[in-house]
């Protein structure tokens, strides 16, 4: 293994156990949204995602793994997004953000946004 893959193994499992409050080898997180991108969907970076990125994310994930603070972390982490905070047709996950509540037409904007790649 290589120190690369090394410290991003290591990231990865510090994003789990926090997500879970539990070691990385106890970890779950939620399910897959199965959310779509509509044709019409007018959630970007600059109407949406900053926002809430800065809002319920960055505080934590700016020294904390994964990274998530700019519009290319959350690329890089589309999936794990989405199955720790976003909400959709087929799951609603709610493991983060673990200081506040999000109402369900947040985690289904950040469904969406997530499944049109975070544009």
């Amino acid at each position: 293994m290589t120190k690369r893959s090394a410290e991003a193994f290591i990231a990865v499992a510090t994003f789990f156990a926090a997500v879970t409050g539990c070691s990385a080898d106890e970890v779950g997180l939620g399910d897959p949204t199965g959310s779509e991108c509509p044709i019409d969907s007018t959630l970007t970076w600059q109407t949406f995602g900053q926002v809430f990125i800065e809002d319920n994310c960055a505080r934590c994930h700016d020294s904390e793994g994964p990274r998530i603070v700019t519009q290319a972390d959350v690329r890089a982490n589309l999936d794990l997004i989405d199955r720790a905070a976003a909400a959709g047709p087929d799951a609603t996950n709610t493991y983060m953000p673990e200081d506040r509540e999000l109402s369900t037409t947040e985690r289904k904007n950040l469904g969406e946004w997530l499944a049109c790649g975070a544009p």
